[in-house]
């Protein structure tokens, strides 16, 4: 899926702030920098909240942008075409997301979501998948990053990518993946101040 990551540049310094453990299974609890009249910390962990699925659907429906949709979108039937969100969007991305969470036996060890919580309430989220298809080079796919607006341009986003390539190479990941939709510029920048690459283009034709 397309990523929302709509961020500012991040606080300088926020890595030397925190260290996550690999075996800890609890969330990481980290100082936030905020403005002075507003200290705040966050949490970072995998998510177990029973309403996650309905919290995840809620902020993916949020997204008012259609830059947001790429490939991912349009394959699920949440987007009609290039620029325009489906009509059915709210059911279509229901589905996507219970899909996604679903505890069969052949995801329940692989589909996880990483939540950033402040104040008990979720306020970014990341669909991550591990795939070991290859046993000798599993890698993690970065299916949707979503961050609720009164947290953006805070350093939120370096945090969580920090993160999730702790938790991952713990799992044996070896590389990140993840696309983005062609005019979801600024995401694209973020991406690569995070060191990500461009290795493919996809194409679509209708039939």
């Amino acid at each position: 899926m397309a990523l929302n990551l709509v961020l500012a540049a991040a606080t300088k310094g926020l890595r030397e702030m925190y260290s996550a453990s690999r075996s800890e299974p609890q969330p990481v609890e980290f100082q936030m920098p905020s403005e002075p009249d507003a200290p705040q910390s966050f949490q970072i962990g995998w998510g177990r909240e029973p309403d996650l699925a309905e919290t995840i659907s809620a902020m993916l429906l949020a997204i008012d942008d259609p830059a947001y949709i790429s490939h991912a979108e349009l394959q699920y039937g949440i987007a009609d075409n290039l620029g325009r969100w489906a009509d059915n969007r709210a059911a279509r991305t229901r589905q996507y997301v219970a899909s996604m969470l679903s505890e069969s036996p052949e995801n329940a060890e692989e589909r996880r979501v990483a939540t950033i919580m402040i104040d008990a309430t979720i306020v970014g989220f990341a669909l991550v998948e591990i795939t070991r298809t290859n046993p000798a080079s599993p890698f993690a796919t970065l299916h949707d990053v979503v961050f609720s607006p009164s947290v953006q341009g805070r350093g939120l986003g370096n945090a969580l990518f920090d993160w999730l390539a702790e938790q991952c190479r713990a799992e044996g990941a070896q590389r990140f993946f993840l696309e983005s939709g062609v005019d979801n510029h600024r995401a694209h920048a973020f991406f690569k101040r995070q060191g990500f690459l461009q290795t493919s283009i996809v194409m679509m034709r209708d039939l």
